[in-house]
């Protein structure tokens, strides 16, 4: 059995093309070097390297040999570097669930920049509703969710991530549009139309907590079908709708984008992650540590050995 320290000292004395010079470089002694050389030419059975006066060179055995062995050490080495890359949460993958548009805005921003920090971690993506991911989430299909509001679950973990502007979607041709800012009072009376799809369900109650009242109640259809689709139908005039910031990524032709103010600016709504806490992927937490530094988060504390032993109890 050839040793992988026996390799590299081979590689060593190939590269400094002298047993002594190499024995320097590797900080031990020439003899120590030079008797793992014999040990392993007689093991196997052929002569590796020529030595000479001043210095040795290799035999085209060695030079055979040592082709394969520098492969060796080399792909050892990135497996040795693999383990250490993925154990800091520097490799490995990450499952993100989300409900909202991709097409721009803050998560799709943060996961771009995330992924240009940590080139080696896999990001996976899933758009679901979010009673699927609470789903994905405790079946540990999915490292973390990411969803509006700040809603506790029992047996996760959460915490607020940033906000979007809340925005007007309408046909170029809407009155409203020659505004560039809108309040709440202006869209009495307009007729909505929402995805049935998360968060249609959350923006449908949004909308009645602004605009509801005594005698009066929005005039809100929901249908099932994507946010896309919403915002096509939108254009073709008679509706509008609610939509977050990050739908800004949909080009639709003739359609514009009011923002929503109040008395103290404008409108912004919240999102906020969650997972298990008993999640012990070294991404998850790198990804956790990477949101708290791009939005200024106060950090999120190492989990305590007791922390994770009542997390395996539950589990």
């Amino acid at each position: 059995m050839i040793e992988l320290r026996q390799l590299r000292y081979l590689i060593a004395a190939a590269e400094a093309g002298s047993f002594s010079r190499a024995a320097r470089l590797l900080n031990i002694k020439q003899a120590t070097l030079s008797r793992h050389v014999l040990e392993v030419e007689r093991r196997l059975g052929i002569v590796l390297f020529d030595r000479k006066t001043r210095g040795a060179t290799l035999t085209p055995n060695g030079r055979t040999y040592l082709e394969t062995a520098q492969r060796i050490v080399n792909e050892f080495e990135e497996l040795n570097g693999w383990v250490r890359a993925t154990k800091t949460g520097h490799a490995g993958r990450l499952a993100i669930g989300f409900y909202t548009s991709f097409s721009a805005g803050n998560l799709r921003a943060t996961v771009s920049e995330f992924g240009e920090w940590f080139p080696d971690v896999k990001v996976r993506g899933f758009e679901r509703g979010r009673d699927m991911l609470l789903a994905g989430i405790e079946n540990r299909l999915l490292d973390i969710a990411i969803m509006i509001g700040e809603a506790p679950y029992r047996g996760l973990m959460s915490r607020p991530f940033w906000s979007e502007r809340i925005l007007v979607a309408m046909p170029e041709g809407h009155p409203l549009a020659e505004r560039d800012r809108l309040h709440w009072t202006d869209l009495t009376g307009e007729r909505f139309l929402l995805t049935a799809r998360d968060p249609g369900p959350e923006t449908r109650n949004l909308l009645l907590g602004k605009l509801g009242m005594p005698g009066y109640a929005p005039e809100i259809d929901m249908d099932d079908v994507s946010r896309d689709t919403v915002l096509s139908v939108i254009a073709l005039g008679g509706r509008i709708s609610v939509v977050a910031e990050s739908a800004l990524g949909i080009q639709v032709p003739n359609v514009v984008f009011r923002e929503v103010h109040e008395t103290n600016g404008h409108i912004r709504i919240g999102y906020s992650g969650y997972w298990r806490e008993d999640n012990e992927n070294p991404v998850l937490r790198r990804f956790l540590d990477f949101v708290a530094v791009r939005y200024s988060l106060p950090p999120i504390p190492a989990r305590t050995p007791s922390a994770q032993q009542s997390g395996e109890e539950q589990s």
